[in-house]
C-alpha cells in the first residue's frame, strides 16, 4: 500500500482517501457526509483544482459502501496512490489534518451484510471454479432465492413482463428467453446484487440508494471517472448513461450524422428488412463485466473504453450501459437526463430514495426550466396533424389516432387566429404572450381539460406501441402495427409533456408558465422541403419552396419560468448535491430550485496568494475609461482602448492567454475594427491569435483548441497564444487551461444577458411579481446574479492546480467605482484578493513584477531538477562510494513510514569550498568543476524541486561532487 493513503472517519463514516486531503476537501467531505446521514440537501462550492471531484466520490462512495457493512477486505495495497491534478501537482506540507484529529493508514476490516455468500475463492483458484461454486450455491438455496438457475426472472416477484420494463426495445419475433437467461446469468456473477436482496428479505430498511452523479457536459464525466479510477472505490458496480452521438458503433447509423435515433429505431423495428446485429450482442458487454467482476478484476471504465469493447466483441455499447444501469451502484450521465422527465422516462430512471450529485450545477436553474419547456412550429404541427391523418383514413387504430390529430387541428387552427394579434417588437419579429392560466382556459375551449388530458395520454400510449394482440383461429398473436415517424412521436410527447405540467396538481405549475407565439421570417432554398422524415409508414406529399423564397416562421414556445417545476419530480430523493467551482452568489438557488438546501459551503482555494494576481482595470494604456456598457462599446474609442490593452498585455505575459468578451456580437465588431485598424496584425506578431467561433462542428473547435495548444508547446517567435472567447460559450464551459495554457484571463465588463430578449424580460416580471409570496429574488437581482455566475466561471479557467499560478485581469471601471456592487457577485477566493488600481499603468507594472517572479521560480525548479536528473542518470559523474549510496537509498522498494505527516522534501545543503584537486576522482576536473558551479547557483535559488523523488518515500541520498557535499531527506 502506498503511504499517501490516508484513513479519515467522518460523521461515523470510514473514507478512505488516496492522499492527504486538502482543507477544503475535508469540509466538503464533512458537509457531504452530513447530508447524506440528516437526508439534507447541500450547495457546496469549491475553487477549481482544489480536489472537489476526489471529495464528492470517496465521501458519497464510502458512506453508501458503509451501509452495505461488506466483511470484504479492502486491503490498501489495491488501492493506487493518488496521481489526481491536484495533489500530483505538489505534495505540500499544507495538507490538512484529519477531521477526527488522526488519519490512519490502515483500513479495518469491514463486515458484510450480503444475505448471500457464495465464500471466498482462494487467489490460486480459476475462474470456472468460481463460476461453478456460485452456480452449486445458487442451486442449493432455499425456493425463494434470487439466483436459481431455473427461475426465469431477474428478481422475485416480478413477471417477466415487469423485467421487459428494464430492458431495451426488442425487436419483432425476437426470442426473449435467451437474453432473459443471460441477464441472470449477469447478476448472478455480481457479487454486488446479492446486496440488493436484504432490500427484499429486510424490507426498506435495508435499502441502499444508488448514487446518481450528473454533469453538464460528457467531457467532464471522462474527467469524473479518471479521478474514480484512482480511488479505493474503483471496482463499484457502474455504468454511464450516453447518447447514440457517442456510443453507437454502428457503421451507418453512427455516421449518418444528425438523425441517429431515428435510423437506430428503424433498425430494432425491423424496418426494411435489416436489423441491428451489434443490438443482439448486447449480452456480450454485460457478461464481460460480470466476469470481470468475478475475477476481482472490475475496475472504473469510460464510455471510450466500453466503445472500444464494444467494438472488438460487436456489441451495442449504448443498450449495454442501460442495462448495467439495473445492477450499478453509481450512475454518471449528463444532468439534463435528471432533470428532463422525457428523458428519464426513455431511460427508465427512477430516482425515488436515491442519491443526486449535480456537478458543475452553476447553470442548473437554466437547465431545469430548460427542461420543462418545449418549443414546437406551426409547420410541424401541420406535418404531425398529415401524418396522424393518413393513420385515421388507413384505419389503423383509428379510435386512439384520432383525439391525437384533433390536438393538433386545434392548436393550428388556434395559431392562425392568433397570428393576427401579435405585436412588433423589432425588425420583422412580433410577438404575443400568454400566461399559464390563459393557456388553461384557451385548452379548455378545444375540449383538453384536467379530466380529459389523462385519457389522450392513454391514447398517446396505445399509438406508440408497435406491436398488438389479434386472435387467429383462437389464438393469440403478435402482429406489427404501423406507428408515426419519430419526428411526430417528438412532437406529440413534447406537447404532453409540458401540458402535463401545466394540468399538474389541479394546475398548480399554471402560473409558472408563459406561452409565446413568436413570428419571424426566413429565407428558404429551393432544395429544403417542408415535409417530415420518409421514415413514416405512408411518405406524404414534398412541398417544394422556390428559390431563396422569403418564408413566414411562427413558433409556439411553453416557457417555463420558475426551475421549482423540475426539481418538484426530486422531492422524493434521498439528497441532493450541488456543486461547482462557481456557484456564487449562492443566494437564489433555494428560492429559484424550491429545494431548503440546509447545507452550505464556500471553501477557500488551496493556493498561496503569490500565485494568483487578482486586480480590475478601469482605464486603458492611454487613459481613456473602460465601462463596458452597450453604449460605450459602441464606439470606436473603447474598442481601440480594449485592443491596445490588450496588447499591452500580452507583450507582458508570457505562453497562453484568454480574453472573454461579452457578447459574439462584441468579439465581431472587435475584431473587425482591429483589423482595419491593423491592431490585429500587431497581435499576432507577438502571439498566435484565435477566435472563439459561434456554432460549428464540433471537430472544427478542437482543431482551433490544438492550434492553441500547440502554439504554446512550440516555442518559437511568437510567445505563446491569445484565445479570444465570450462568456457562456464553450471555451468558458468544462475546459481545463492548466499551467501555460492560461498565464492570464481578461474579461471585458460584466456578461449582463440581452435585456430585451423575451425571455429574459419575462422571468425578469416574474421574479418582481413572486417576490413576496415565493420568497424570490426581485427581477434584478436575478439579472445580476446570472451575469456574475458566467464572469466567475470565466475566470475560473486560471488556476488549476495546486502549483498553477496566473493572473485574473477585470477590465471594467465599475469594479473601482463602486465595489459594494459589483464585487460582492465574485466567488469568494477572489474577493479576497483582489486589488484596484488607479492607472493601467501601475497594473501593467504590479503584472510585469507577478509574472517575472512566478516565472523565475517555475525555469529555476526546472534547472534544478534537470541537473539533479542528469547526475543521477549518469553515475559515472558521480564517485563510487556516491554511486553505491545512490544504490541503496534510491531504491524503491524501501519501505514508507505511513505516519509521516510533510509532503514536501526536507532538504539540507552543506557546501565546503576549496581548491579542485583532479586526482580525486575519475572524471575530468573540467567537467566536475563545470557541474560545481552550476549546482551551486541552482542550489542558491532556494527554489529546488525534488517532485521526482517524493514516490521514494523515505530516501537518504548522499552526493560527493568533490568537496561539495549534498545531504537529502526526503520523505
Amino acid at each position: 500500500m502506498s503511504s499517501d493513503v490516508s484513513e479519515y472517519t467522518i460523521g461515523g463514516v470510514k473514507i478512505i482517501f488516496p492522499c492527504k486531503a486538502y482543507p477544503s476537501q475535508l469540509a466538503m467531505m464533512n458537509a457531504i457526509v452530513k447530508g447524506l446521514n440528516n437526508r439534507q440537501h447541500c450547495l457546496l462550492e469549491s475553487p477549481t483544482g482544489s480536489g472537489k471531484s476526489l471529495a464528492l466520490l470517496c465521501s458519497a462512495l464510502s458512506w453508501q459502501q458503509s451501509l452495505y457493512g461488506e466483511k470484504e477486505d479492502r486491503k490498501p495495497e489495491t488501492s493506487p496512490p493518488c496521481h489526481c491534478t491536484c495533489h500530483s501537482q505538489s505534495k505540500s506540507s499544507e495538507a490538512a489534518t484529519s477531521v477526527n484529529h488522526g488519519a490512519s493508514s490502515s483500513f479495518n476490516n469491514c463486515e458484510t451484510g450480503s444475505s448471500v455468500n457464495p465464500g471466498k475463492c482462494k487467489e490460486n483458484e480459476t475462474l470456472a471454479s468460481k463460476l461453478s461454486a456460485k452456480k452449486r450455491l445458487s442451486v442449493c438455496a432455499n425456493e425463494n432465492d434470487d439466483f436459481q438457475v431455473d427461475r426465469k426472472r431477474i428478481r422475485p416477484l416480478e413477471t417477466e413482463q415487469q423485467v421487459k420494463e428494464y430492458l431495451p426495445p426488442t425487436p419483432p419475433n425476437e426470442n426473449l428467453y435467451p437474453r432473459f437467461k443471460l441477464l441472470k446469468t449477469v447478476l448472478v456473477l455480481k457479487p454486488e446484487d446479492n446486496r440488493n436482496s436484504k432490500k427484499k428479505e429486510n424490507g426498506d430498511r435495508s435499502f441502499v440508494p444508488k448514487i446518481f452523479f450528473g454533469t453538464r457536459t460528457h467531457k467532464q464525466i471522462s474527467q469524473i471517472t479518471r479521478e474514480l479510477k484512482r480511488t479505493a472505490y474503483s471496482s463499484v458496480p457502474m455504468t454511464i448513461l450516453s447518447s447514440r452521438d457517442y456510443t453507437c458503433i454502428h457503421p451507418v447509423v453512427s455516421s449518418s450524422g444528425s438523425n441517429r435515433n431515428e435510423m437506430c429505431v428503424e433498425l430494432l423495428e425491423g424496418k426494411h428488412g435489416k436489423s441491428c446485429l451489434y443490438y443482439h450482442g448486447v449480452h456480450k458487454l454485460s457478461e464481460h463485466h460480470a466476469l470481470q467482476s468475478a475475477h476481482r478484476m472490475y475496475q472504473a471504465w469510460d464510455i471510450e473504453d466500453l466503445v472500444s469493447l464494444g467494438k472488438k466483441l460487436r456489441a451495442c455499447a449504448y443498450f449495454a450501459a442501460r442495462e448495467l444501469m439495473v445492477g450499478a451502484d453509481i450512475v454518471f450521465c449528463p444532468y439534463n437526463y435528471l432533470l428532463d422527465p422525457q428523458i428519464r422516462e426513455s431511460m427508465e430512471i427512477n430516482l425515488k430514495g436515491q442519491v443526486v450529485i449535480l456537478d458543475e450545477a452553476h447553470n442548473i436553474e437554466d437547465c431545469a426550466r430548460e427542461s420543462v419547456s418545449y418549443g414546437v412550429t406551426e409547420s410541424q404541427l401541420r406535418v404531425a396533424r398529415e401524418e396522424l391523418d393518413f393513420m385515421v383514413n388507413n384505419n389503423i387504430r383509428q379510435k386512439d389516432h384520432e383525439p391525437l390529430r384533433a390536438v393538433c387541428c386545434s392548436l393550428t387552427n388556434w395559431l392562425q387566429e392568433s397570428s393576427s394579434q401579435l405585436v412588433e417588437r423589432g425588425y420583422e419579429t412580433s410577438c404575443k404572450v400568454w400566461s399559464g392560466k390563459e393557456m388553461l382556459t384557451i385548452l379548455y375551449k378545444m375540449g383538453i381539460t384536467g379530466i380529459t388530458f389523462p385519457v389522450l395520454q392513454k391514447h398517446l400510449a396505445t399509438v406508440l406501441e408497435k406491436e398488438e394482440k389479434i386472435s387467429v383461429l383462437g389464438k393469440e398473436e403478435l402482429i406489427e402495427i404501423p406507428v408515426v415517424s419519430p419526428a411526430t412521436q417528438i412532437v406529440l410527447k413534447g406537447l404532453f409533456m409540458v401540458l402535463l405540467c401545466l394540468f399538474k396538481d389541479n394546475g398548480r405549475y399554471a402560473d409558472d408558465y408563459r406561452v409565446a407565439l413568436q413570428q419571424t421570417y426566413a429565407w428558404m432554398n429551393e432544395n429544403q422541403l417542408d415535409v417530415s422524415d420518409t421514415s413514416a409508414f405512408f411518405t406524404r406529399p414534398k412541398h417544394k419552396r422556390s428559390l431563396r423564397q422569403k418564408t413566414v416562421v411562427r413558433m409556439l414556445n411553453f416557457w417555463c419560468l420558475n426551475p421549482a417545476v423540475a426539481f418538484s419530480d426530486l422531492s422524493d430523493v434521498r439528497t441532493i448535491v450541488l456543486t461547482s467551482g462557481t456557484l456564487s452568489p449562492m443566494d437564489s438557488f433555494s428560492s429559484e430550485l424550491g429545494v431548503k438546501f440546509s447545507i452550505q459551503l464556500e471553501a477557500n482555494h488551496i493556493i498561496q496568494k503569490s500565485q494568483v494576481w487578482v486586480g480590475t482595470i478601469g482605464a486603458g494604456p492611454n487613459g481613456r475609461k473602460l465601462c463596458a456598457t452597450f453604449q460605450h462599446t459602441e464606439t470606436f474609442e473603447f474598442q481601440d482602448e480594449v485592443g491596445a490593452l490588450l496588447l499591452s498585455v500580452c507583450q507582458t505575459v508570457g505562453q497562453g492567454i484568454l480574453c472573454f468578451l461579452p457578447s459574439y456580437k462584441l468579439l465581431d465588431k472587435l475584431k473587425d475594427r482591429w483589423m482595419h485598424t491593423g491592431l490585429w496584425r500587431n497581435l499576432e506578431l507577438v502571439k498566435t491569435v484565435i477566435a472563439e467561433p459561434q456554432g460549428g462542428a464540433k471537430s472544427d473547435f478542437d482543431e482551433l483548441l490544438k492550434i492553441y495548444y500547440d502554439a504554446i508547446k512550440c516555442k518559437g517567435e511568437k510567445d505563446g497564444a491569445l484565445l479570444i472567447a465570450v462568456c457562456r460559450g464553450k471555451v468558458s464551459e468544462g475546459l481545463d487551461f492548466c499551467d501555460a495554457n492560461a498565464r492570464a484571463v481578461i474579461t471585458i465588463g460584466i456578461p449582463f444577458a440581452n435585456v430585451k430578449d423575451l425571455q429574459v424580460e419575462l422571468k425578469r416580471k416574474y421574479n418582481d411579481q413572486h417576490k413576496s409570496t415565493r420568497g424570490l429574488l426581485p427581477g434584478s437581482q436575478w439579472y445580476e446574479i446570472q451575469a456574475y455566475r458566467a464572469l466567475n466561471q470565466a475566470l475560473g479557467r486560471c488556476i488549476r492546480h495546486r502549483n498553477d499560478w496566473g493572473a485574473l485581469i477585470l477590465v471594467d471601471d465599475r469594479f473601482r467605482n463602486n465595489p459594494n456592487k459589483y464585487i460582492t457577485g465574485l466567488s469568494k477566493w477572489i474577493r479576497q484578493q483582489i486589488q484596484h488600481h488607479e492607472n493601467f499603468g501601475s497594473a501593467l507594472e504590479s503584472l510585469h513584477a507577478f509574472a517575472i517572479r512566478n516565472q523565475k521560480s517555475i525555469d529555476c525548479s526546472s534547472e534544478c531538477s534537470s541537473e539533479l536528473n542528469h547526475v543521477l542518470s549518469n553515475p559515472k559523474d558521480l564517485s563510487q562510494a556516491s554511486q553505491q549510496e545512490a544504490t541503496i537509498h534510491l531504491s524503491p522498494d524501501v519501505p514508507a513510514k505511513s505516519e509521516e505527516k510533510s509532503l514536501v522534501p526536507e532538504v539540507n545543503f552543506t557546501t565546503t569550498i576549496s581548491s579542485v584537486n583532479p586526482t580525486a576522482s575519475n572524471q575530468p576536473s573540467n567537467i566536475m568543476t563545470t557541474m560545481k558551479q552550476r549546482m551551486f547557483i541552482s542550489l542558491q535559488s532556494k527554489m529546488f524541486s525534488l517532485k521526482f523523488l517524493l514516490p521514494l518515500k523515505t530516501v537518504k541520498f548522499k552526493i560527493y561532487l568533490k568537496h561539495i557535499k549534498i545531504s537529502i531527506i526526503a520523505r
